[in-house]
């Protein structure tokens, strides 16, 4: 976890986190090796909930907490809260052609707030992300996106998987950027309702996203380049989006 980010912790205060700002918890952890009912409840809350947590030594937590005071339990929220469910969905009743971009497994802050800054600048109506293998709603991510991260709806879904199959029930398009397969971007028809997926640096679409995408988009490029990083090739496929919705 980046040391911007600021701990929450405590039996007591991490509960009224996740009565409050369920949706905005980052990660937990909880000390491994204390036996207590209450960290006890507060793990089955965290995996009922389906929230990040890790089970760590005591070592861990008093670095964490940067406080041997943290009873053995430490969260961290997300720098900006993240767009609710219900909102999402107004947001997407709302346009007659929503844009939406899920940025899946993307573990380097300065990508995914490059990511952010093109979203923003191209017209991206709301921002999808994983719960798990994503890194966090740092300062370092707001700090990569030039300001950016305010001018945009984020969510992290509760059921990302679940809310693709919906949406793609209801007619969206499901468009996986890929290296090597599928059309190739300027061919692709993308004015229509749709979902854009850009995988991670490493792990790349994750294969349970992979099997719902409707086509595969591929950028057309020099022999000599293999690929572009997450962040660049996610700004040239909203390039051509806008461009083509724009026309």
């Amino acid at each position: 976890m980046a040391q911007e980010d600021i701990p929450v912790y405590g039996i007591h205060a991490v509960e009224e986190l996740i009565k409050r700002r369920k949706q905005d918890i980052e990660h937990v952890y909880i000390d491994k090796d204390k036996r207590n009912q209450s960290l006890f409840n507060l793990m089955k809350i965290c995996r009922k909930e389906r929230l990040s947590y890790n089970m760590v030594p005591e070592i861990k937590l008093n670095h964490l907490a940067e406080t041997k005071r943290h009873q053995g339990v430490v969260a961290f929220c997300s720098i900006k809260p993240y767009t609710s469910a219900e909102r999402l969905q107004e947001i997407i009743s709302e346009k007659e052609a929503p844009l939406l971009l899920v940025a899946a497994s993307m573990e380097d802050p300065g990508n995914l707030g490059a990511i952010i800054r093109s979203s923003v600048a191209f017209g991206v109506d709301a921002l999808l992300l994983e719960r798990k293998n994503t890194v966090p709603l740092n300062a370092s991510v707001a700090k990569s996106s030039a300001g950016m991260i305010e001018n945009i709806e984020i969510s992290k879904p509760r059921n990302l998987e679940g809310l693709l199959k919906e949406l793609k029930e209801k007619g969206f398009a499901i468009a996986g950027a890929h290296a090597s397969k599928g059309d190739l971007l300027p061919n692709s028809d993308l004015k229509g309702p749709m979902v854009l997926i850009c995988g991670g640096e490493n792990r790349g679409i994750p294969p349970y996203l992979d099997k719902l995408c409707t086509t595969f988009l591929k950028i057309p490029m020099s022999s000599k380049a293999q690929s572009l990083n997450a962040s660049a090739a996610t700004a040239v496929m909203l390039y051509e989006c806008v461009r083509q919705r724009m026309e």
